[in-house]
């Protein structure tokens, strides 16, 4: 017994004298963070993936007036990754044969006057053309416009896709590629009419509950984050506000989730390890269209060319006052989210390099 006894406490003593890889990233990821807060930002948590472990760190304020020191696994608006999630949902109506990729979207939503040429598949992939109710398009003004007023009052879908039928096309469906928010308020209209239930219970019932994102909500118009978060500040042109309390209905399907770093992290491994699409539906997903030399676009998700052959899939969100960045290398071994609240440079596009391509 006494002999065993030793051997277990050499054992012991030689695997705390060990560092994994992830404890020994630790340090570098937090300089990492620390350079995001130095480059502008007032705060940003983040979730890295590597083949030595999960690492959650956080730097900065949660509260710019009190000087709170952000505490990670905080909840934040992640913007267009949202629309990943709505993509996702609408390819597993594909999948259960109630809709096709190549139908056109007027023959199921009729009251809307879009385009008839237009296609689930040119909605997913933003190349139908619409003009963009958030940013404009076509040089027409955006609906929505860049006042905290606007962000603050019920929107209804209907009111988006209305206003972007009502503009002209930017270019044929299907010739050209342009962003524009107006494509996933479709899909999510679209979500509402072929399962027949809303479309936060599509999320919750196909996405959060089968990967167990407890802390990813879909609030519709409420306006407070429930549970931990970080403060928002925007600057409209008259000094900086606090923007955290805001109306998500104004980008709905295109934007309106709140998350946690952790939980995108467990979004994206499930949607790219399989769990959430057949195979053939996920390579549809990722049969991106090239945008630029930095990315391409697939059916909701990001390619982005990140140098040296590195690859990484995933989406961006921004919303006023909250940026986001959800990542994983195309093998699945490495990734990052980040939330980060006020400006934030290259620093973040440095941190994103270093975790997903190693």
């Amino acid at each position: 017994m006494r002999r065993v006894l030793l051997v277990l406490s050499a054992v012991m003593a030689f695997a705390g004298a060990v560092e994994t890889p992830a404890a020994a990233d630790a340090g570098r990821w937090q300089r990492q963070l620390d350079g995001i807060v130095a480059a502008g930002a007032a705060g940003v948590q983040a979730h890295v993936h590597s083949p030595g472990g999960d690492w959650d760190g956080s730097a900065g304020v949660e509260d710019m007036e009190w000087l709170v020191p952000v505490l990670g696994g905080g909840r934040f608006r992640i913007g267009s990754v949202t629309k990943t999630m709505t993509a996702t949902a609408l390819l597993q109506l594909v999948g259960e044969g109630r809709i096709g990729l190549d139908d056109a979207v007027a023959d199921r939503l009729p009251e809307y006057g879009v385009d008839p040429r237009i296609t689930v598949r040119m909605v997913l992939g933003q190349t139908s053309g619409l003009a963009d109710y958030l940013n404009g398009g076509a040089g027409h003004g955006p609906l929505v416009r860049d006042t905290l007023a606007d962000i603050r009052r019920d929107w209804e879908p209907s009111d988006f896709v209305h206003w972007a039928t009502g503009k002209p096309l930017q270019f044929t469906p299907g010739s050209s590629w342009a962003y524009s928010n107006t494509n996933y308020i479709l899909a999510g209209l679209l979500i509402e009419r072929v399962s027949g239930l809303p479309y936060h219970a599509n999320i919750y019932a196909r996405i959060t509950l089968p990967l167990l994102m407890f802390a990813t909500s879909v609030p519709q118009t409420a306006e407070t984050i429930l549970g931990p978060n970080a403060r928002a500040y925007y600057d409209y042109g008259g000094g900086v506000v606090d923007v955290t309390d805001q109306n998500p209905s104004y980008v709905w399907a295109a934007g309106g989730i709140v998350s946690t770093a952790r939980d995108l992290d467990t979004f994206l491994a499930g949607l790219l390890g399989g769990r959430l699409l057949p195979p053939h539906l996920l390579d549809e997903m990722r049969a991106v269209r090239p945008v630029n030399g930095s990315y391409g676009y697939g059916l909701g998700i990001y390619e982005y060319y990140l140098g040296d052959g590195c690859v990484a899939y995933g989406h961006e969100g921004y919303v006023n006052g909250f940026s986001s960045h959800a990542m994983r290398s195309a093998d699945g071994r490495r990734g990052i989210t980040l939330s980060i609240t006020g400006a934030s440079g290259g620093a973040v596009d440095r941190m994103i390099h270093d975790a997903v391509c190693g």
